[in-house]
Order: C-alpha cells, then sequence, then structure tokens
C-alpha cells in the first residue's frame, strides 16, 4: 500500500479540527479585544462586553442562566473544581466514581482520600455500563459526592446519568458528571439531566483546545466557591479569563445544531450525517472476522466505534494497526488520549472483564461532522487490508 494516499481523521473523541468561523473569531478577537475584562478602562469594558455576550450565548444554548456557567481552562480543571473545591467545602466523607472514569475524575477523587475522604469506584458489567446491584449500597450515607462520566472514551458506553442523578438529588448527595464526549453530541437542557454539576472541553465540539466550562445547578454555586479571594468567575475560579478562546468556545456551540434530548431517563440524540455515516462504517467493519464490538452495542455514543482486535483467539496489538493507517493518512486511536501514550494495559477494557491478553487490543474510532461518504469504503478497506496483512 502506498504511502500518504489519503487524510481522513476519526479520532474525535481525542481532539477535533476548529470549525473556520472559530479559527476567524479567535483572530478577531485577539487582535480588536485584548483588554483584561477586570480593568475598568475603555479596553477593559470591551473585552468584558465579549466575555458576558459569550456566556449569555451559552446559557441560552443550555437553557440557564449566565451565572450557571464557570469559564476554565478545560474539562480536566472542570472536574477538579467539581470535585475538590466541593469537597472542600464539606466535612469528609465517601465519594463514588465508576471504575471506568477518565483519569482526571481519578486523580482529583485519589486526592481528596488525602483528606480524609473514602473513595469507593462503582463496578461495570462486561459493556462497561455500572452495575445497579450497588444503587442502594452506594447511594447512602456516608456518601456524598458521585461522579459517573456520561458517554466513555474509550469503549462509547454512555452511564445512566439522570437517573442516578435524580435519585441523588432526592438524598441530598452532590453529583458530577464528565460530559466530555457527550456534548458534541447535541446540546442538551442543562435542567432535564438533573445534575449538580456538568464538566466538558471546547475542543471536543470544534472549538479552541485550552478552554472548557463548569456548568451548575444553582443550589450548589456556593458550595463550589474557593478558600482565595478572587473577582473572577464567581469566586470559584481565579485568573484572567481567556476572551479570545471564550469566545471560540461560544461560536462552535452555536455552530453545533444538533439537540440531545432526555425522557424516561434516557438520553436520545438526533439523528445527523455523523452518526449515519457512524453506522455505515460499524456494519462494514463487522464483516471482518477479527473485529468485534467493545462497549455497549447499543447504548453508546453515537459517533464513536470501539473493537477487539484478535486473529483466532491471538490478540493484535491496535497500536500496531493504528501505526499502519496513519501510514496512509487514516487517523484513529487504540483508546483514551490520556492514556494510549503511556505502555500500560486498558483499565477500562480490564473494568469490563476482558481477559488481560487483550487489553491492548482495542481500537477506536470516532467521527466527527467533517467525514464524508466516500470515506467510509476507504476506511474500510483500508483497515481490512491491513489486518489481513498481519494476520497471514
Amino acid at each position: 500500500m502506498k504511502e500518504k494516499e489519503m487524510d481522513i481523521y476519526l479520532d474525535a473523541s481525542s481532539t477535533s479540527p476548529p470549525s473556520e468561523k472559530v479559527i476567524h473569531e479567535i483572530h478577531e478577537i485577539q487582535n480588536k479585544f485584548w483588554g483584561n475584562p477586570s480593568s475598568l478602562h475603555t479596553e477593559g469594558i470591551k473585552a468584558a462586553y465579549i466575555l458576558e455576550q459569550s456566556r449569555y450565548i451559552i446559557a441560552e444554548k443550555f437553557s440557564i442562566i449566565p451565572e450557571q456557567i464557570i469559564f476554565t481552562s478545560g474539562a480536566t480543571e472542570s472536574v477538579y473544581i467539581a470535585l475538590n473545591q466541593t469537597a472542600n467545602n464539606m466535612s469528609p466523607g465517601r465519594i463514588i466514581i465508576s471504575s471506568v472514569e477518565h483519569p482526571s475524575v481519578i486523580y482529583s477523587a485519589q486526592q481528596l482520600v488525602k483528606s480524609g475522604w473514602e473513595l469507593v469506584r462503582w463496578p461495570v458489567d462486561k459493556f462497561g455500563v455500572i452495575d445497579m446491584k450497588y444503587l442502594d449500597e452506594f447511594l447512602k450515607y456516608p456518601t456524598k459526592i458521585v461522579s459517573l462520566i456520561w458517554g466513555q472514551s474509550e469503549i462509547g458506553s454512555l452511564q445512566p446519568i439522570s437517573y442516578i442523578a435524580n435519585l441523588c438529588k432526592q438524598k441530598g448527595i452532590y453529583f458530577h458528571t464528565d460530559a466530555t464526549q457527550v456534548i458534541p453530541q447535541g446540546i442538551i437542557n442543562f435542567s432535564s439531566t438533573r445534575v449538580s454539576s456538568l464538566s466538558a472541553s471546547a475542543h471536543k465540539f470544534r472549538g479552541p483546545k485550552g478552554i472548557g466550562l463548569l456548568i451548575i445547578d444553582l443550589d450548589y454555586i456556593n458550595l463550589l466557591k474557593s478558600n482565595y479571594k478572587h473577582s473572577q468567575e464567581y469566586g470559584i475560579r481565579m485568573g484572567t479569563q481567556a476572551i479570545p478562546l471564550i469566545k471560540g468556545m461560544a461560536v462552535a456551540l452555536e455552530e453545533l445544531n444538533a439537540v440531545s434530548t432526555i425522557a424516561d431517563d434516557q438520553l436520545n440524540f438526533e439523528k445527523t450525517t455523523t452518526t449515519i455515516l457512524t453506522n455505515l462504517l460499524r456494519a462494514e467493519l463487522l464483516k471482518i472476522d477479527e473485529l468485534s464490538l467493545t462497549g455497549h452495542p447499543i447504548i453508546r455514543l453515537p459517533n464513536h466505534l470501539s473493537f477487539l482486535l484478535t486473529h483466532k483467539g491471538v490478540p493484535i496489538s491496535s497500536r500496531r494497526v493504528v501505526t499502519e493507517l496513519s501510514k496512509i493518512g487514516i487517523y484513529v486511536s487504540s483508546g483514551s488520549a490520556c492514556t494510549m501514550n503511556k505502555d500500560k494495559d486498558s483499565y477500562v477494557l480490564e473494568s469490563t472483564g476482558i481477559s488481560k491478553k487483550y487489553l491492548k487490543s482495542n481500537l477506536r474510532l470516532s467521527l466527527g461532522s467533517w467525514i464524508k461518504d466516500l470515506d467510509i469504503q476507504l476506511v474500510y478497506n483500508s483497515i481490512n487490508s491491513i489486518i489481513n496483512d498481519i494476520t497471514k
């Protein structure tokens, strides 16, 4: 196979290319509205206007008020604020996270152990969905905080977020969700989620890197206040706001036309060209004997495909397939971007009960709005050809 025949980016779960309008807006703001929004002079006032205009635009998209939005450097910081600053304003208790959380949630929760908190990981089933038999045990005293990832980036499975969040609300338990992978699939009415707080990153939905948000239920805003005295972001997050990036995120959300809804505690995604192409690619790839789907077969991110690679019971290195595809300009991944550069077994796959020898055999493809119809057959042919070459 010749080198560099095409350029097809299938790693949206890792990051997404910023749209042309986002790039243009960032350039314009950087040039014309570079003032510090906390300054009282004209340049500061102009920057402050862009800041609050962006906050209003984003609030309107999520059907909330502007004061519920905290701008951060990304979902990782949002997670830390949501968990650690909340815990700092409570007496120690128990925090529950799933066994398939993003590393940022695991790290934040582990930090609380140093402050006297008990950390418990909620086991998942073979599909990576939390095991509901632990529901009564985990959602009782001394549990004070629960944090569950909504859409798992490595295997695509969705957790029953609104159902658990509603139970937590009834019991007075603070509930956070990492919605980083879900928001790019469609805007959600925040109140319908029933969560206490929700975190996301702009670069997952064609916005700029280095900016994210934390959306907070009004009942919990004071609980997230920092011990430090500062005036930015309602006393929750210090530091000069990155106006160009914030505006870029607002533009990206304006361009995100898809809407997701929650009915009977089920998250429903709007059918888009991306989801249609994902389903077409899934059908094609499942023709390859060496590929078997990981994660939940139905209740999953609509742009996400993940497969275990094996041949006659022998694992195939997903990194090798990723490398060979990259040589011809098809870009996929072997798992979470935050862990794939480390030569370690996948704790996510391990949590689902997959045998240790297959823990480095997961291949992930995640699509975005830039994918075209013609790409699907090219991707299938290329993956099929590479696997055939490897298994000869």
